[in-house]
C-alpha cells in the first residue's frame, strides 16, 4: 500500500456511495489506511471499479451492490460485510441524492419521498443494521455525511436541505444512544466538490457557491475524506456528536460584495482556462 499510516489498521468499514465522488475518495484512503472496505453503491460497476483499484493497490475490499433505502439491502450489506471479515468497525453514510432544485411549491411528492428515502432513511437503517455488530466488538465509528444545506437555507433546495438538517439531527441521536456502548457517532458538512455529480452543473451556477468560501475554490473530495477518516479513527476518541464543517469557512463568514465580486469573476475565469 502507498503512504499507509496504519490509522485504520484491523478496521472493518462500510462505506455507502462509495462508488465515485467523495464516496470513492473515502474507500481508497481508508484502505490505505488499513482497512477492509465494503464498497457499497447502487451502481455495481461503480463500485467493484473502486474495488479493483484498490485490490490494484495491494488493499482488501468488497463490491456490494445495495439500495441503502430497501431494508432487505442493508440487511444483506451487513451481513455479508461480517460474514467476510468477522466485524464492523466503521460506517460511513455517505450515500444521497439532490433533490428538484425548484421552489417548495413546486416540489413533486415523489422526489421529496425519494430524497428522504435515500438520504434520511438510508442513514437510519445502514445504522440500525450496523449497530448491533458494533456492540458485539465493543464499539465503533459511524460517520454521516451532511453538508452545509444541513445547517443553512438555500433557494430551491427545501428538500435536499430538509434531508441533511434530518442527518444532523439523526446523528447526535443515535450518539446519545449509543454512547454506553463504545459507539461513536459524528457529522461531516462539506461545501460543494469538484465530484461527478458538480460534472454537470453550469460554472455560473456554482461560482457564488464558491464565492462564498474562504478559499475562492470548490473542496477536492480527498479533502473531506480525510475529515471522514480523522473522526472515524481514534485520532477522535473523545469526539461524538460533532458536525464537522469542511466548507471552506462558508458558515464562518459573512463575505463582503467585493468579495463575492472578484470570487465569481476568479472562478468563472480559472473554469474557462481549463476548457
Amino acid at each position: 500500500m502507498k503512504d499507509k499510516n496504519g490509522r485504520l489498521e484491523g478496521k472493518v468499514a462500510i462505506i455507502t456511495g462509495s462508488g465515485q465522488g467523495l464516496g470513492r475518495a473515502a474507500a481508497l484512503l481508508f484502505a490505505q489506511e488499513g482497512a477492509k472496505v465494503a464498497v457499497v453503491d447502487v451502481n455495481s460497476e461503480s463500485s467493484q471499479d473502486t474495488v479493483d483499484i484498490i485490490l490494484q493497490d495491494g488493499g482488501d475490499a468488497i463490491a456490494l451492490e445495495v439500495d441503502v433505502g430497501n431494508v432487505g439491502d442493508v440487511q444483506r450489506m451487513a451481513t455479508e460485510t461480517a460474514h467476510k471479515y468477522g466485524r464492523i468497525d466503521v460506517l460511513i453514510n455517505n450515500a444521497a441524492i439532490y433533490g428538484g432544485g425548484v421552489h417548495v411549491l413546486e416540489i413533486d411528492e415523489d422526489v421529496w419521498d425519494a430524497v428522504m428515502r435515500i438520504n434520511v432513511k438510508g442513514t437510519f437503517l445502514c445504522s440500525k443494521q450496523v449497530i448491533p455488530y458494533m456492540q458485539q466488538h465493543g464499539g465503533g465509528s459511524i460517520v454521516c455525511v451532511a453538508s452545509v444545506s444541513g445547517v443553512l437555507g438555500n433557494e430551491h433546495q427545501a428538500d435536499y436541505n430538509a434531508s441533511k438538517h434530518a442527518i444532523i439531527g439523526l446523528a447526535r441521536c443515535m450518539a446519545q444512544d449509543c454512547r454506553n456502548d463504545g459507539i461513536r457517532v459524528n457529522v461531516v458538512s462539506p461545501t460543494g466538490m469538484s465530484t461527478p455529480g458538480n460534472e454537470n452543473t453550469a460554472v455560473q451556477n456554482l461560482a457564488p457557491y464558491v464565492a462564498m468560501t474562504m478559499f475562492g475554490r470548490l473542496a477536492e473530495p480527498i479533502e473531506v475524506a480525510n475529515a471522514i477518516l480523522f473522526l472515524a479513527s481514534d485520532d477522535a476518541s473523545y469526539i461524538t456528536g460533532a458536525n464537522l464543517m469542511v466548507d471552506g469557512g462558508v458558515t464562518a463568514i459573512q463575505p463582503s460584495g467585493r468579495q463575492l465580486r472578484e470570487g465569481i469573476a476568479k472562478f468563472v475565469k480559472s473554469s474557462d482556462s481549463l476548457l
